[in-house]
C-alpha cells in the first residue's frame, strides 16, 4: 500500500505528520509549518516518529566473515 501526501499528492515512504487519517510528507510538513502544530495538545495534527528500518539479515554474512 502506497501512502500519498495529502498536500501535494506525491508518494511518500515516511510521512512526518498525519492530518486526521491523511499522511503528509516531511517537506510539505515543513513548508506548511505543521511540525509545531503537531506538538500542541488537542491538535488533530499528529507527529509520527521516524522509523528506522533494520537492513541486516541473519542469513547474509559479512564480506570476510567465516561461516561457523
Amino acid at each position: 500500500m502506497k501512502l500519498y501526501c495529502a498536500l501535494c499528492g506525491r508518494a511518500t515512504r515516511n510521512p512526518a505528520v498525519l492530518i486526521g487519517q491523511e499522511p503528509v510528507g516531511p517537506k510539505c510538513a515543513r513548508k506548511a509549518n505543521l511540525l509545531p502544530l503537531s506538538r500542541r495538545s488537542g491538535s488533530r495534527v499528529r507527529s509520527l516518529l521516524p522509523v528506522k528500518i533494520e537492513r541486516r539479515d541473519s542469513r547474509n554474512l559479512d564480506l570476510f566473515e567465516v561461516e561457523p
